[in-house]
């Protein structure tokens, strides 16, 4: 399926929404290859987003999460997957509002509870919590990102009941019509 060509589709989202799933099954449907900001990320320090984080701090990590947002945006068309915490900031949506658009992944509280505690310590703004301090992280985050997401071009929900594949499917029918 061909669709806003020469344009980049940034896959956003809060953490856990299935921005990892869902954007590689968009690529394969479109024909494009797929780009994950955070492992560019994790390449291009030579380490883990947790040891970033820990080691040289948020503000360091951010810096190379905008690199890597201005470095797929100018690429070839492809669906870049974007960290949950990429578009609560200005100088990265710049970078996707000139060069495509945006499709945001959303989930309630309760599913991004449910699959992050799986693997909490692997994200580390909730890394350490109970699961009641968790649960408040995540909804106040998501309440202070939400205008952030709102900004998107197109929005698909992800929860327990519809699976990556038919969340892929359901955004190309909004995206065909941004064309």
């Amino acid at each position: 399926l061909t669709l806003l060509e020469g344009k980049q589709i940034f896959v956003t989202g809060f953490m856990a929404t299935g921005k990892s799933k869902i954007s590689p099954i968009l690529a394969a449907l479109t024909n494009r290859a797929y780009l994950d900001t955070d492992e560019m990320i994790v390449e291009k320090a030579g380490k883990s987003i947790p040891d970033i984080f820990n080691q040289d701090g948020e503000d360091v990590f951010r810096d190379l999460e905008h690199e890597c947002v201005k470095e797929a945006a100018v690429g070839s068309a492809s669906i870049v997957s974007l960290g949950g915490g990429a578009i609560a900031h200005d100088r990265n949506w710049d970078a996707i509002g000139s060069n495509g658009v945006s499709l945001c992944i959303r989930a309630s509280v309760e599913t991004i509870f449910d699959r992050v505690s799986r693997k909490r310590d692997e994200r580390p703004l909730l890394a350490g919590l109970d699961d009641e301090a968790c649960l408040a992280k995540i909804t106040a985050m998501m309440g202070e990102r939400e205008a952030y997401y709102a900004r998107a071009n197109v929005f698909v929900t992800s929860d327990e009941v519809k699976s990556p594949e038919d969340a892929a499917v359901e955004a190309l029918e909004p995206l065909k019509g941004l064309a």
